[in-house]
């Protein structure tokens, strides 16, 4: 009985010091030393991700990935710092950077985007497409191809009460699928 006890105290001591060392490698990631990129370094990441979304959510201006400097930006609103985050990742670290003072948390500016289909609509009836750019807390609208003076971004700025950037792009329209 005591070497049971044992045997299960040494399973809870390694399992908790493997978890405080290593970061949990995806199962469908190569087994080497080499640091992650690109789509690695999002899978990798993911984790660390969804957790800064969760613990930040009532501060949340937007979250991005800068991989060429194996960093997560995190913008917040408000003016309390937040020190910076190490992890450690296969084949180096991973840093985690704070940006605060935002204006907009990213489910006020979907708010927005939601509940203002008709003055959009209405200030450029070729738009598309809305979403939130994370990086710079703008709502970003897409437009067809057509001359759009700054005056209309200005007056949809303010009347949507947040910054707005327009985009002009074509549409996608999506085509129906072919059988082979």
């Amino acid at each position: 009985m005591k070497c049971l006890g044992i045997a299960v105290l040494l399973c809870f001591v390694t399992g908790y010091t493997q978890a405080a060392d290593v970061t949990p490698r995806p199962a469908n990631l190569p087994e080497n030393n080499a640091a992650p990129t690109g789509e690695e370094l999002e899978l990798v990441t993911g984790p660390i991700a969804a957790r800064l979304r969760e613990q930040y959510r009532g501060r949340l201006a937007g979250l991005f990935i800068e991989r060429d400097q194996r960093r997560i930006v995190v913008r917040l609103t408000g003016d309390r710092p937040v020190a910076p985050e190490t992890h450690r990742v296969r084949g180096g670290e991973l840093q985690v950077v704070f940006q605060p003072n935002a204006q907009h948390t990213v489910g006020e500016l979907n708010q927005v985007i939601a509940s203002s289909a008709e003055k959009i609509a209405e200030a450029l009836p070729t738009a598309h497409a809305r979403y939130v750019d994370e990086r710079t807390g703008e709502v970003v609208i897409a437009v067809a191809p057509d001359p759009v003076p700054e005056g209309k971004r200005t007056a949809l700025a303010g009347a949507l009460g947040v910054p707005v950037r327009i985009v002009v792009e074509d549409p996608v329209v999506p085509q129906p699928a072919t059988r082979k």
